[in-house]
């Protein structure tokens, strides 16, 4: 696969709208799990929260959010995190089902995305312009 064409596109847009895609299934299936027994309600509380702080990150990047979630920023981590949301999902119905393995599918991708070094992250994924960033001093 020749990804030397790519390196010079702007694929921000894509990684947004996939983005909200995961983070749109993510609390559609935490919705749906609510009310399927007591581990699974836990379950989708979680899930609903992951997936509104997934969307949130797509519109505004909190300077605590680097310092608290750093593993959002590199594809690597995202892409973990996105395979544990995926495998969390529990499939009692088809769209459960159809969702884990997509969300499950994005994370590989994302993880595999690390080793590519000609695909920079988007702009929301760079610490640049964060308050607290990955060098900085601890100040007591």
């Amino acid at each position: 696969m020749n990804l030397d064409s790519v390196s010079g596109q702007d694929l921000s847009g894509v990684f947004k709208i996939v983005n909200l895609a995961v983070a749109g299934l993510t609390v559609l299936s935490g919705l749906s799990q609510l009310f399927s027994g007591i581990q699974s309600f836990v379950i989708g509380i979680y899930l609903i929260a992951f997936g509104s702080i997934i969307g949130l990150l797509e519109f505004r990047v909190p300077a605590e959010a680097h310092t608290y979630a750093s593993f959002l920023f590199s594809f690597i981590g995202r892409g973990i995190f996105y395979t544990l949301i995926g495998a969390s999902i529990h499939g009692a119905s088809i769209f459960r089902i159809g969702a884990a393995i997509l969300i499950f599918i994005v994370g590989l991708v994302y993880i595999a995305l690390e080793a590519v070094p000609s695909i920079s992250p988007p702009e929301n994924m760079n610490p640049e312009g964060v308050a607290i960033g990955i060098d900085d001093d601890d100040i007591i």
